[in-house]
């Protein structure tokens, strides 16, 4: 137990404290207010504030976590053991407020600034002070969690913090089950006449032999991810599109008998989530619809999810989501960077700033996407390990969990997927590598 003194706890300092010795280093602790129980108290103990208390350990603060409005904060970069920190403070030990960086980072507190938008809506990576610091590819949080119990265990040598084992998720979205297969015949005909009309002969060929039954469908890679799964003793997640037909939505209808079978099929060997469309991103509406097709195919509640093209907006995405009965979100992470968003690799509950409220929706950061690596970084299948090894390495020294994000279409290992097939059996031998 370490007993923690404070002016005052507001929800942003017991959020933070919650995440950093909670979660990430698996300890109890104990906020207090009162002067004389601090004083008295024989356990590990330090203040965080303006001031040291009879000499004890002190952290000092900025006045982030003690206020209520949201406004810009000035974040200065330097190094400090070999890491990059921001809200700099004067204390010997610990010469940034950890606890005001973190909040500001996990909480998102810079996606509630003025911020450009790209295309989609969505805010930029380049904006980011992960970005900006150099740090997007750490999880910087937990790095600095682990300097903070190198300063307590100097101060405090029989305080004892438990292992915190590595893990890490298996995610596929289903955007578009099957290329060709099931689409009804408006589709497929609509689909044959444009390749036969631009000369594309070699892709209307290919579509044909699918729908005679002589080829796989180049998406229909699930006989492929069933194996991997049972070979590694894994229980993976899924999250399937059910949004109304659309340009950004092309999925098979809801209605679709071969489409509910598949979603059926999976949810034997996995765990099914919403994936939510692009279009319910504007209607609420569409939102509960589409949670309602996919527990009327399961027969189940589902509770979680990941917006389709990752389109998050702060705070009214994941208010929405609470409002739909969602209790586990995992669109944490960016489509054109690969790292942690949140700069940390543990879960963490959804803090609505402008409500300056801690909520029951949990998030879970993802750090790495197949279409991150292949159209926006533009790596080349064989340059994808060596790339993500010093990342998923740093994960399992914090004892963390590696959330990586793939599509049924990369496994499949046709058309731009070509040599992509066996990279997502690459990324889950090198998260159960022995160090």
């Amino acid at each position: 137990m370490i007993i923690i003194h404070v002016a005052e706890i507001t929800n942003r300092v017991q959020f933070t404290f919650d995440l950093i010795f909670k979660e990430i280093l698996k300890v109890s602790y104990h906020l207090t207010t009162d002067k004389e129980e601090f004083l008295k108290s024989e356990h590990p103990k330090f203040s965080y504030g303006k001031t040291k208390l009879n000499g004890s350990l002190c952290f000092h603060a900025v006045d982030l976590l003690f206020e209520k409005e949201i406004r810009k904060q000035p974040v200065e970069f330097r190094q400090w053991n070999n890491l990059c920190v921001f809200f700099n403070v004067e204390n010997d030990k610990l010469p940034f407020d950890l606890f005001a960086a973190a909040f500001y980072l996990v909480s998102r507190y810079e996606e509630y600034l003025p911020h450009s938008r790209d295309s989609h809506n969505r805010y930029r990576a380049e904006e980011s002070a992960a970005f900006k610091g150099g740090f997007l590819d750490r999880p910087i949080v937990n790095l600095w969690a682990i300097e903070l119990k190198k300063i307590l265990k100097a101060h405090f040598p029989d305080l004892e913090f438990p292992y915190s084992g590595f893990s890490f998720t298996p995610t596929i979205d289903i955007d578009n089950a099957y290329a060709y297969k099931y689409k009804g015949w408006l589709r497929i005909t609509s689909a044959l006449l444009e390749r036969l009309i631009t000369f594309k002969f070699k892709k209307l060929t290919s579509r044909l032999s699918v729908h005679a039954g002589y080829k796989r469908d180049p998406y229909d890679s699930y006989e492929r991810q069933n194996h991997i799964h049972k070979i590694y003793n894994l229980k993976p997640l899924y999250f399937i599109l059910l949004g109304n037909y659309g340009r950004f939505d092309k999925n098979l209808s809801y209605k679709n008998e071969k489409f509910r079978d598949l979603i059926r099929s999976i949810s034997q060997r996995a765990t099914v989530g919403l994936h939510p469309s692009y279009g319910s991103n504007r209607s609420e509406i569409q939102l509960y619809k589409e949670k309602e097709r996919l527990e009327d195919i399961l027969g189940t509640i589902v509770v979680k999810s990941r917006q389709h093209y990752l389109r998050l907006q702060f705070p009214d995405t994941y208010r929405k989501l609470i409002k739909a009965g969602i209790k586990e979100d995992y669109s944490m992470g960016y489509t054109s960077k690969v790292g942690f968003r949140a700069s940390t690799c543990t879960p963490f509950y959804f803090f609505d700033l402008e409500e300056n409220n801690i909520t029951d929706l949990k998030i879970f950061p993802f750090a790495v996407m197949d279409s991150t690596l292949k159209f926006y970084l533009r790596f080349r299948s064989k340059d994808v390990i060596a790339f993500l090894k010093p990342m998923v390495d740093e994960v399992k020294q914090m004892g963390g969990n590696f959330i990586f994000v793939f599509h049924n279409e990369s496994i499949g290992n046709e058309r731009e997927w070509k040599n992509w097939g066996d990279i997502y059996e690459k990324v889950i031998k090198l998260c159960l590598a022995e160090d």
